[in-house]
């Protein structure tokens, strides 16, 4: 097989899965899993997507403690960050303590906490 072919199997071109937790729906409880998650409805727990991405929308509101690769905020959140990278957004508004290795706050965002800039991210 030549390295051309290799890269058209299916192994190799599984393509990124993700789920959504609607604008009217509540959930409380634990998250857990192996794809990336966009909420628009309300959050209350843990949220563990430590090798996938989390977009938490403007329509959103979440009191929880995350791990993800990348987290972009556009609504509100309430509590504690653990992340590669996070990004709060113009309409994004943040409360309680992030630690991560990259972090971006647009203009128009509110945040209030501690910010802990770590050298590497550990899933």
């Amino acid at each position: 097989m030549s390295p051309e072919e290799k890269k058209l199997t299916p192994e190799t071109t599984t393509p990124r899965t993700s789920s959504r937790l609607g604008q009217h729906l509540t959930l409380d409880g634990t998250i857990t899993g192996h794809e990336d998650l966009e909420l628009q409805g309300n959050f209350t727990g843990k949220i563990n997507l430590a090798l996938h991405d989390l977009v938490i929308q403007k329509t959103a509101r979440v009191k929880a403690e995350i791990k993800a690769k990348n987290l972009f905020l556009h609504g509100e959140l309430d509590g504690q960050i653990k992340a590669e990278r996070v990004v709060i957004g113009e309409t994004g508004r943040f409360t309680g303590d992030l630690v991560a290795c990259k972090i971006s706050v647009q203009s128009g965002a509110k945040f209030k906490g501690t910010i802990k800039i770590s050298k590497d991210y550990q899933p």
